[in-house]
């Protein structure tokens, strides 16, 4: 035996000792720790609170945008070139309505029109038509409901004449769109609000307003009613002017004792003798410990709006904070001292259970090895496994006795197989005897397969006169496809440079018959500028059709983002859907990441899919969206286009992407093109490894995937 092994005692010792010193030392990095580490978990409250609150009002002032910016589509339905009758109005109006009754805060919806174009489409002063909610059914489910909203129009042009009317001029002096002060609504309401206006502009004109207002009650309810134990709260505050615009409390709260201000937009905080408000407010705050003017200790923590210059605040009496949060020196200590004696006690219970038995039957196996008819016997009070030990061992002892035993019996059958197998030696010379008669059979076989030898030369002569021949026609086919080459190259710079000088010649005449005054003519020359770009995408359709047929399309492979690019295809497609009364959705994540193809050939892709959507709908809603999967460990962009249009039947789905092949959109002749777009786009997905697909019912619209790889290989 090894002397200097250590024993399972020893180990156990140094194994506790270990864990005591820990223990110590954790204890002391805890005492010097914990203040830091108390701080912070103290302010995580606030600052999360103030974050979360602060996110939800700035996706309402973003909701209130995409109200405003689909109110300006509904408002297309004014056909300003025909006459307006009270059916547009209601029709409108209720439009109107059912568009505030996503959210609690959006109180009401405006359209009001210049004095000219009031004149103009009604013969009034002024047309402004307000829709708005029912403050006496505020706290009823029946207050955000579109059939009891309260409609109202007037026909006399005060808003047009007033410039403190902040939700008409300043909309009227810019083009954007405009978020207007808190002001009190006097005129038509008699509410607090603030307003998310858009002008309407024709040429430049300016022709009215439309907008969603925010009503300040339900805007700041929220923030007001807050409360941080028994001494905090929340605030909202004009980074720019210093102003509190929410209250602190009414008269008797404890929140007070912190800025007393019982009304809205009362207090000036840049005007108090405290100077860290400018940094607060200006900027985000994770927390901060200030004092108020009797000299109480408070913290702070504060995050700016994006939308606005406003800045939302929470404060807590730091006192109060850090007693609703503290966790003492103490706790930590009487929570070591109790580890201590279990571990204590854990170390008896070992010794007891199992270190002591262990020995006790260490001793006896050293008994038995001397003496092999004797048994192990264990104390009852040791641990379970030792006792299931025992039969263990004991069993090991019986098993040794029968291998012994089957010892003895192998040596038998070991003599009993000697004898048989010079039996099997005789038995081997009669297969080799038979192994002679398969050699000659095997001769045989061989003077047959030499025959078949000289069968596969022959053949194998006869193959080599094909290839001849088809290198032949390979020779011819590679001249042909020169030829071809060489024809769509001339050809592409004779049919191009005419057509655009056509379309440059009709440009200068349109300018000509303009300075002339001879309009008349301007319409066909339209006509003729459009037909000249429409055949000269036909021509650049047919060439890349050509290309495509002839397996010379090349990849010009490039990385790129994806949200720009589909930003870039928008901004594009957008002229053509206003002129349709087309809205168009996009669903586009901005942290989509990149893709590496073909940059030009996605985004004549999605402007073909956009443009054909565009085609067959009007005055209806076309979805953009893309997204981003993975499938067997490969990313793949999908890009998917939805309309609302007519929609197609199944035999047309199944004609869709061939070459030339043309659909009457429907009786209002939405539009014929030279049925090339859809089919160029499908080659074009497939060059890139992706493919398109469509699925569209007769009258309910279609919808269009296009699936890419978002790292496309280059052409082989």
């Amino acid at each position: 035996m090894n002397r200097n092994a250590l024993s399972t005692k020893f180990i156990l010792l140094i194994f506790i000792i270990i864990i005591a010193l820990i223990l110590v030392l954790s204890t002391l990095v805890f005492t010097n720790q914990h203040s830091q580490l108390q701080n912070e978990l103290t302010y995580l409250q606030l600052q999360q609170t103030v974050n979360q609150l602060a996110q939800r009002l700035d996706k309402e002032l973003d909701l209130a945008q995409q109200n405003v910016r689909r109110l300006k589509g509904y408002v297309s339905i004014l056909d300003f070139e025909s006459e307006i009758t009270n059916e547009h109005l209601t029709y409108l109006t209720n439009i109107m309505a059912e568009n505030l009754q996503f959210e609690n805060n959006h109180y009401s919806s405006y359209v009001a029109l210049e004095p000219d174009k009031a004149r103009q489409y009604f013969n009034e002063r002024g047309k402004l038509l307000l829709v708005y909610k029912n403050i006496a059914l505020r706290d009823s489910v029946r207050y955000n409901k579109p059939q009891h909203m309260l409609q109202k129009s007037w026909n006399k042009p005060n808003y047009a004449n007033d410039p403190r009317k902040s939700w008409y001029y300043l909309s009227k002096q810019n083009v954007g769109m405009q978020i207007t002060p808190i002001y009190f609504d006097s005129d038509y309401t008699n509410m607090s609000l603030f307003s998310i206006s858009q002008g309407l502009y024709e040429h430049r004109t300016f022709q009215g307003v439309i907008g969603i207002s925010i009503l300040v009650d339900t805007f700041f309810e929220e923030i007001e009613n807050h409360k941080f134990g028994q001494t905090g709260g929340m605030f909202l505050a004009d980074a720019q002017k210093g102003v509190l615009l929410s209250k602190i409390g009414s008269a008797g709260s404890p929140k007070l004792a912190f800025l007393s201000a019982t009304e809205r937009e009362a207090f000036n905080l840049y005007s108090a003798e405290q100077p860290f408000w400018k940094n607060i407010l200006n900027q985000d705050t994770s927390y901060i410990e200030v004092q108020n003017p009797k000299g109480e200790l408070y913290t702070l923590s504060s995050k700016k709006l994006q939308a606005l210059p406003w800045t939302l605040v929470s404060f807590q009496q730091t006192a109060e904070l850090k007693n609703n949060n503290s966790f003492g020196i103490s706790s930590f200590l009487s929570l070591s001292i109790l580890v201590l004696l279990l571990l204590a006690i854990l170390t008896f219970g070992l010794f007891k259970m199992l270190i002591w038995p262990l020995t006790d039957l260490l001793n006896q196996a050293k008994t038995i090895m001397k003496h092999p008819r004797a048994r192990f016997q264990i104390a009852k009070g040791s641990v379970i496994e030792l006792r299931y030990l025992v039969p263990a061992l004991q069993q090991i002892m019986t098993s040794l006795i029968k291998i012994n035993q089957e010892r003895s019996r192998c040596i038998k059958r070991l003599q009993t197989t000697q004898t048989a197998s010079i039996k099997r030696g005789q038995q081997i010379e009669r297969y080799k005897n038979q192994i002679v008669k398969a050699k000659v059979e095997i001769q045989h076989s061989r003077s047959q397969a030499h025959k078949g030898q000289l069968q596969i030369q022959q053949l194998r002569v006869e193959i080599q006169k094909h290839k001849l021949e088809a290198k032949r026609a390979k020779v011819k086919n590679q001249a042909a496809t020169h030829a071809k080459e060489q024809f769509l190259s001339n050809m592409g710079h004779e049919l191009r440079t005419p057509m655009n000088a056509i379309i440059g010649y009709t440009e200068m005449l349109q300018e000509d018959v303009k300075d002339r005054g001879v309009e008349d003519l301007i319409p066909d020359l339209q006509k003729i500028h459009g037909a000249s770009y429409h055949l000269l995408d036909l021509i650049n359709n047919l060439f890349d059709m050509s290309r495509i047929a002839s397996s010379q399309m090349d990849l010009y492979l490039d990385t790129f983002d994806i949200a720009p690019m589909v930003q870039d295809v928008v901004t594009t497609i957008t002229p053509l859907l206003e002129k349709r009364g087309n809205i168009l959705k996009v669903e586009c994540d901005p942290a989509l990441g990149t893709m590496s193809a073909d940059l030009a050939k996605v985004r004549q892709n999605l402007l073909n899919l956009l443009t054909n959507a565009n085609k067959f709908s009007k005055q209806s809603t076309i979805l953009l969206a893309a997204h981003r999967e993975t499938e067997d460990g490969m990313d793949w962009l999908l890009f998917t286009i939805k309309d609302q249009g007519i929609g197609m039947t199944k035999d047309q789905i199944a004609r869709l992407f061939q070459a030339f092949v043309q659909f009457e959109a429907s009786p209002s002749q939405f539009g014929r093109g030279s049925g090339l777009g859809l089919a160029i786009t499908k080659q074009f997905c497939q060059v890139m490894g992706g493919d398109i697909s469509v699925e569209s019912q007769f009258g309910l619209g279609s919808t269009f995937t296009m699936r890419l790889p978002a790292q496309v290989t280059p052409n082989q």
